[in-house]
């Protein structure tokens, strides 16, 4: 049976493609790899992330004077993978003065710890700006390259994004309404972020 491409046609099959699209069925096509990546072999697998962490940040010495370029800055948190379930999550990044009209430029390292033990290594590249409509806030992004991984995911590489906000504690909301006020004092501050990317792993020979 021969489909002639009519118009309609043609205007049907877009509408179908595009309700495949948005329901992630076409998503394995839908993202190229990023340049460096197209090379990846493996079972490859769309993966998305929500995470809620605290953090430290070493920017000034004993006597209260800021410290010099990079700062050490570490995040700890839990983090809901896509197809890894809960897990634990730590950064550990250099701050440096921004570049490119942003506040700050941030990289370093993240792990990813699986309930089971597994571990996911990557390393992350951003920046970090201040939010104008939200005093005391900052938006970051991360580029993030899965390097490796131990346990079930062993061999593992991918890529993808973190998108996401931070606030120093000790901000206050400005009255006596304690549900806009930060709790956590030993820490520096708390960020919320998503990631999306895709996840390469080996194919094992059976």
């Amino acid at each position: 049976m021969q489909l002639t491409l009519t118009p309609t046609v043609r205007t049907s099959l877009k509408t179908w493609l595009a309700a495949l699209v948005g329901l992630g069925v076409l998503a394995a096509t839908a993202a190229p790899p990023p340049t460096g990546h197209e090379c990846l072999k493996g079972a490859r697998t769309r993966v998305t992330m929500n995470a809620g962490t605290v953090f430290n940040l070493d920017a000034y010495d004993a006597e209260g004077e800021p410290l010099p370029y990079p700062w050490e800055h570490q995040v700890r948190g839990i983090v809901r993978v896509s197809n890894l379930g809960n897990c634990k999550v730590f950064f550990a990044v250099n701050i440096n003065a921004g570049t490119g009209g942003h506040s700050f430029d941030l990289d370093g390292q993240m792990t990813i710890t699986t309930g089971a033990g597994d571990k996911l290594e990557s390393e992350v590249t951003g920046w970090a700006d201040a939010d104008p409509n939200a005093a005391g806030m900052f938006n970051l992004h991360y580029d993030v390259e899965i390097k490796s991984g131990t346990g079930q995911l062993d061999g593992a590489q991918g890529w993808g994004d973190v998108e996401g906000a931070f606030m120093f504690s000790g901000v206050p909301g400005g009255d006596d309404d304690l549900t806009d006020d930060l709790f956590c004092d030993g820490y520096a501050g708390v960020a919320n972020w998503d990631f999306e990317g895709w996840l390469v792993l080996p194919r094992h020979k059976k």
